[in-house]
């Protein structure tokens, strides 16, 4: 589970320096910065989320001790709490992909400004698939607590 947390945070950092286009010496953070950001950031989410659900359904199977971690975690992170988010997400990275979309019909659906556009597919692409996958990892997730009752 850290490894993918350190990942997602990884990823955090490269879209902080990309986004404004950061020029540190002779490097440039750019539209390639931001790919490689995002890649971090669904492996790393995708990798949090299976060793919290391994964690659990280990434990939900006797392998391991009873962890009040993955327990508060588990009361914390609600079915109704992940549909939330997980849908915001997906929104904002719509709205973002629709703004993209947007910029091409403003140059006449022509060449576009390629570092400013992808600054909008891009965050939208990644907001888009962190949603979806909360989506689902929420209903996932609730599978569990159906087994407890």
């Amino acid at each position: 589970m850290y490894p993918g947390i350190l990942l997602v945070l990884l990823g955090a950092l490269g879209y902080s320096v990309a986004m404004p286009g950061l020029r540190v010496a002779s490097v440039t953070f750019d539209a390639h910065t931001l790919l490689f950001s995002s890649l971090a950031m669904l492996l790393g989410y995708q990798s949090a989320l299976f060793g919290v659900f391994a964690k659990n359904l280990a434990i939900a199977e006797g392998l391991l001790p009873e962890d009040q971690r993955v327990a508060r975690l588990f009361r914390a992170v609600t079915l109704e709490k992940g549909l939330v988010l997980g849908l915001g997400a997906v929104l904002v990275g719509a709205a973002l992909l629709l703004g993209a979309v947007n910029l091409w019909r403003l140059a006449n659906f022509g060449a576009l400004d390629y570092p400013r556009t992808m600054r909008w597919v891009i965050p939208g692409v990644t907001l888009t698939a962190l949603g979806f996958q909360t989506l689902l990892a929420s209903f996932f997730a609730s599978l569990f607590g159906m087994r407890r009752r």
